[in-house]
């Protein structure tokens, strides 16, 4: 996919976590071709490109050949989930706060990324459905300094997102339920057949 135009670059790092198994897709999901010909995760990679200074892929993305302008961080702890990635993309010194979404969020735009990049906060900031079943660690906004308490929950034996964002400090940004379907992650060829109607 061509790189989009930058209108307005958020001075700090777009990454994306892709050091799933993928059990249920069958196959890695980043490298899932979609409808249009692009693998899923180029989707993800455009996405931040028009909004981040810069993008960094986590985890061992078995199913993608990474481009040189996109840096890559392999997972100090392969197999342990989103919270190790965290874990792995705090612990790499690229910056001190991080635009961070999954590779299975195909449907992302810059658009909708740029409401979490005009949060004021220094903090995580995470958008917010106004319900309250709703679960929406990614994409956000998470700080470097939030690193000793990812590694503490992980020595705990801790492997859960929204445990840990429990006791966590957030800032919200509304979004309309309109929206709320650009943030579905892909994780089974059922989903994907959804696809070509989303789209």
């Amino acid at each position: 996919m061509s790189r989009p135009t930058n209108e307005s670059t958020w001075p700090h790092a777009g990454a994306i976590l892709a050091g799933g198994e993928s059990r249920r897709m069958g196959q890695p999901k980043e490298g899932v071709i979609l409808p249009d010909g692009h693998p899923m995760i180029a989707h993800v990679i455009s996405a931040l490109q028009a909004v981040c200074r810069q993008i960094v892929i986590v985890g061992a993305c078995r199913g993608f050949r990474i481009p040189e302008d996109v840096q890559h961080l392999p997972d100090l702890h392969p197999g342990e989930g989103p919270l190790a990635g965290l874990e792995s993309l705090l612990a790499g010194g690229l910056d001190d706060r991080y635009l961070i979404a999954g590779c299975d969020q195909p449907l992302l735009t810059p658009e909708l990324l740029r409401r979490l990049t005009r949060c004021e906060s220094n903090g995580i900031c995470l958008f917010d459905t106004g319900d309250e079943r709703d679960f929406l660690p990614f994409p956000g906004i998470y700080p470097a300094a939030l690193l000793t308490r990812v590694r503490e929950a992980l020595s705990n034996g801790q492997r859960s997102m929204k445990r840990l964002l429990e006791r966590a400090a957030i800032t919200c940004v509304m979004l309309p339920a309109e929206d709320v379907p650009l943030l579905r992650s892909f994780n089974t060829p059922a989903d994907l057949a959804e696809l070509p109607r989303r789209q």
